[in-house]
């Protein structure tokens, strides 16, 4: 019998929750405990939750180089102007120094 909807649904809910728990350090033995405690599901389904999570955390950055660069400038561009606004200046200059290492302007 096809799983509902909202069984559909309750499993993505699980395996967004590992891939946060992963992202954020979390180890197998943490997501077995997650999926005992707070679940009450076996071993097997945290391991399938585990690896339907890791594929979601890998396709995140299963980019090509160029784009993953323009992410990761943009994103030091955002720190940098937020330290300066701060006057967090070893920051800043930390945010410049680490877009000049990523573009290969100085080594």
């Amino acid at each position: 019998m096809p799983a509902s909807y909202e069984d559909r649904a309750e499993k993505q809910v699980r395996i967004n929750r590992i891939a946060r728990l992963l992202a954020s350090g979390g180890r197998r033995s943490d997501a077995l405990q997650m999926g005992s405690e707070k679940w009450g599901v076996s071993e097997r389904t945290v391991d399938d939750y585990l690896k339907h999570a890791r594929a979601k955390l890998k396709a995140d950055f299963d980019m090509d180089r160029p784009q993953l660069l323009a992410e990761l400038l943009s994103q030091l561009s955002t720190i940098q102007i937020e330290a300066r606004r701060t006057g967090q200046w070893n920051v800043a200059l930390g945010a410049v120094n680490t877009a000049a290492r990523l573009t290969q302007l100085t080594q």
